[in-house]
């Protein structure tokens, strides 16, 4: 079967220079039809050259904007060079930029700029430039043009125009600010943000290696991790988190370099110099004493504890971070800030378990979030902290300072007491007013929002706990409603005979629900668990403790009776 076609855009007759007024046609977009005979011109020759640049550089523009790999930048003040390392990188118009060797310019030459400006920047103006490398084409060669007629003479042209990249400086709408350098990097880290401002004056066939300070005609210095971002379609909100989070990186690396060379071995906060800072990153060591819970690099206002990790955990809670928004040191309050200690497998292993309290689970704060989390504070405490300390002096001790992350923590059900907020859920037909009395019965209101114990209850109680481990006899149905009907509304209680459910094989179904409604009854239902929890796990034993236990646990004959029937009906 042969395809079924339809009449293609553009006219078969018009050609020329008609063919710049259709509307359905670019030029750009046609290429010239070679067959023998036919008189070539430089125009027919040129049309090609142009479809074949645009076909390229659509391809260019689906693949997206950025550094693809190298184009490093630095500064040298003595004497004044800008230095850019070979590379390659993609612009917004779709041109590849190649450099293949490092590229050494001396921002002071006023003669060569002068030259390659036409004659201007002669003086180059106090303010804030982005350093781009830029496509350029560069003519080159000589070739004779022949007359094509009897009036013309014989001249010259250049014969090639080799694809180059050119250096330059794009003024920034920003102010100058005499102020500490590092504090004005933080500050334009947050202003340059959104990419917004930069996109808007950055030429198209450019691509942003960085940002140049210039005071008194002279550079001042270059930030290297401002405006820069490797190759990606239209950024996203995730691009832009990674975009904050390798400039604060960078910036952090400076500004502790910079405090070192200074000898200021002291301990700052984060708010000395950084506005916004990523929602996950580095921070200096020296700011976080968890062996008398002192923390200094984060507002007091903010709830700040610190934990061991694996190390092989670490990347991957970090990305999991990164979807939360930036912390801005300035308006955010009561913020949750997770103190990641990363370790070895083998020092999780250790470590981790003498953080753990001897008292069990049971005992806790239901839902305790983590269990080996340590709280920091901004002041020193006036008493002593329960903290663990020579553990944790153990920990900070294997901890690579490198590696030592924060991470700000999501809002939670069990931190906040809040298990849900439904927003635009509908109309609930058991609110709607009854027909019967003529639709103007009061509708119902919605329940009030549930804390994480009411929640806990709602799924997880004893008839929930019967359908799953069912009652085979009278006495166990029986036992069931008491049981019910008597055990406290807490999850303590329920955690309890879910536990003690958990410990005892299915064999003993027929005698399980009486024993936990006597031991309720009598209140040994705690002991009960830790009696067999700390049981050695064998089915024969189970039946043991119980029995050799079951006169202090309040047992009544009968029942023991029952459980040592159970336990001859295994021999």
């Amino acid at each position: 079967m042969s395809d079924i076609l339809f009449q293609p855009l553009g006219d078969p007759i018009a050609g020329g220079d008609n063919l710049q007024t259709l509307a359905d046609i670019d030029p750009r977009m046609t290429r010239t039809h070679y067959f023998d005979g036919r008189l070539l011109t430089a125009e027919d020759l040129e049309r090609d050259q142009i479809y074949l640049d645009q076909r390229l550089r659509e391809v260019g523009k689906a693949l997206g904007s950025g550094i693809i790999r190298g184009l490093e930048l630095s500064f040298s003040s003595d004497p004044y060079r800008l230095i850019v390392e070979p590379g390659n990188a993609m612009t917004p118009a779709g041109r590849v930029l190649h450099l293949g060797t490092r590229m050494t310019v001396n921002p002071g030459d006023r003669g060569l700029i002068s030259q390659l400006n036409q004659g201007q920047h002669t003086h180059l103006n106090r303010g804030l430039y982005a350093v781009v490398l830029r496509y350029v084409d560069v003519p080159t060669d000589i070739a004779e043009v022949f007359p094509t007629d009897l009036k013309s003479r014989r001249g010259s042209d250049y014969a090639l125009v080799t694809e180059s990249v050119q250096l330059g400086l794009v003024p920034l709408p920003l102010p100058l600010p005499a102020t500490d350098t590092l504090r004005l990097r933080a500050r334009l880290m947050a202003e340059l943000l959104d990419n917004k401002l930069a996109s808007s004056v950055i030429p198209e066939d450019s691509v942003a290696l960085g940002l140049l300070s210039i005071t008194n005609d002279t550079p001042q210095w270059v930030d290297s991790g401002l405006l820069r971002h490797p190759v990606r379609p239209e950024p996203d909100h995730d691009d832009l988190q990674e975009d904050l989070y390798r400039q604060y990186q960078s910036l952090l690396n400076d500004i502790t370099e910079y405090r070192a060379a200074g000898g200021l071995a002291q301990p700052f906060a984060a708010s000395d110099y950084f506005q916004v800072i990523p929602p996950a990153g580095r921070l200096p060591k020296n700011t976080l004493d968890p062996e008398i819970g002192l923390q200094n690099y984060f507002p007091e206002s903010f709830d700040v504890s610190v934990t061991p990790v694996r190390t092989a955990d670490l990347d991957l809670i970090r990305r999991e971070s990164m979807a939360l928004p930036p912390i801005d040191l300035t308006r955010d309050a009561n913020l949750g800030i997770m103190v990641l200690a990363p370790l070895s497998d083998a020092d999780y292993q250790t470590l981790s378990r003498q953080l753990v309290s001897e008292t069990p689970n049971i005992e806790r704060q239901f839902l305790h979030p983590d269990p080996l989390a340590l709280r920091l504070y901004r002041t020193r405490a006036s008493h002593a902290l329960d903290t663990d300390a020579s553990v944790w002096a153990d920990i900070w001790k294997r901890t690579d300072s490198d590696n030592l992350l924060y991470v700000r923590r999501a809002v939670r059900v069990a931190e906040t007491g809040i298990s849900a907020i439904v927003l635009a859920k509908g109309s609930d037909p058991d609110s709607l007013p009854d027909a019967s009395d003529g639709g103007t019965a009061e509708p119902r209101l919605p329940p009030a929002i549930e804390d994480e114990h009411t929640v806990f209850l709602r799924m997880v109680n004893v008839h929930s706990l019967a359908k799953i481990r069912q009652a085979n006899s009278e006495e166990g149905k029986r036992a069931i409603k008491v049981l019910a009907d008597i055990l406290p509304r807490e999850p303590k209680a329920i955690g309890a005979v879910l536990d003690i459910l958990l410990c005892v094989e299915a064999h003993y179904n027929p005698v399980i629900w009486q024993t936990l409604e006597q031991a309720q009854q009598r209140g040994n239902l705690l002991k009960l668990r830790e009696l067999l929890i700390s049981a050695e796990p064998e089915i024969r034993n189970t039946a043991k403790q119980v029995i050799t236990a079951g006169t202090d646990l309040g047992l009544a004959d009968g029942l023991l009776a029952q459980w040592k029937e159970r336990l001859n009906a295994l021999r």
